[in-house]
């Protein structure tokens, strides 16, 4: 992969790179940067109306700022979706492993669950935030969300891209494991040269040959959080402990490090019981452990002359 150079700056990147550019990333009254550093914590999955109250309750009281919760999920493998189940309320996901949900299934489905995300941010102040995944959609998710999230499968949906462009809600660009800095950064000049100008970077890891584990996912790239501060100083970093790691023990150590190296927030997976999760059960958090890792970054935050 190239590097950054100095015709990038000048020729390829030079709006995102910017140095004197002052840039508002704002999800309802949570301003991300200038010395605060967000916390955004949720469910990986909307499974219930009663589930993503519980947890919303549960960070409000801990400290994080706002609420994430995922209504579509662009799962690796097709089979055996959560979302099938037709009634979230019962709290048990599909029995029907085989069942592909057509995009009209997938649309109802994620509004539901979207309004039990927004209805849980607005009872305990909460800015909420899920991912997208289709460009048509814009308009129903603006209903419900405060900022959206593009994944990492997502980074160069060029219809994403478009549509994201003209709405006015901020969004969390996560970098693909697989991808540069560089191209991260390029992606973020589509939107700067499309006029959106309020997004935030979100470092979920990246793939290497080599690491601890054969079956890792990625590894977190702290090294990317002054990288990138150093490129396109006016955005803020968020980091992604929980998807990165994949690996609830490791979670709240990556946290420690990541907010020690400068990042502007992080975007945790919080479950009541984690194992019993529909989609990703082994990096989430319960709420005792959510409830001591804020304790330990504030700590680290004060060091630094930051504020949780």
């Amino acid at each position: 992969m190239k590097d950054i150079n100095q015709q990038d700056l000048e020729k390829n990147i030079p709006l995102v790179t910017r140095k004197d550019y002052q840039r508002e990333v704002k999800a309802g009254l949570v301003e991300f940067g200038k010395e605060k550093i967000v916390v955004i914590a949720g469910p990986c999955t909307i499974e219930s109306k009663t589930q993503v109250m519980e947890i919303a309750k549960a960070v409000k009281d801990a400290g994080a700022k706002m609420l994430r919760g995922g209504a579509f999920k662009p799962l690796t493998f097709p089979y055996g979706d959560p979302l099938a189940q037709p009634d979230s309320n019962s709290g048990q996901p599909s029995v029907d492993r085989l069942k592909v949900l057509t995009k009209k299934e997938q649309m109802e489905s994620a509004e539901k669950r979207l309004s039990y995300l927004a209805e849980a941010g607005a009872k305990y102040g909460l800015p909420v935030v899920a991912e997208i995944i289709y460009a048509d959609s814009v308009a129903m998710m603006e209903k419900y969300v405060d900022m959206f999230q593009v994944g990492y499968r997502h980074m160069w949906n060029m219809d994403l891209i478009d549509a994201l462009s003209k709405t006015k809600k901020p969004l969390l660009l996560k970098r693909h494991y697989g991808e540069s800095l560089r191209s991260l950064l390029g992606v973020a000049e589509h939107y700067e040269a499309r006029n959106k100008h309020n997004f935030a970077f979100v470092e979920r890891g990246v793939a290497v040959p080599h690491t601890h584990n054969p079956q890792s996912r990625a590894v977190i790239d702290i090294q990317a959080i002054p990288a990138l501060k150093e490129f396109a100083p006016s955005v803020p970093v968020i980091v992604d402990p929980s998807h990165s790691t994949f690996k609830r023990i490791y979670v709240s150590s990556v946290a420690r490090a990541a907010i020690a190296a400068g990042a502007d927030g992080l975007l945790i997976d919080i479950h009541p019981e984690p194992e019993k999760a529909w989609v990703d059960p082994l990096q989430a958090l319960d709420f005792k452990a959510f409830e001591k890792l804020m304790t330990e970054i504030e700590g680290i935050a004060k060091v630094l002359g930051k504020t949780i």
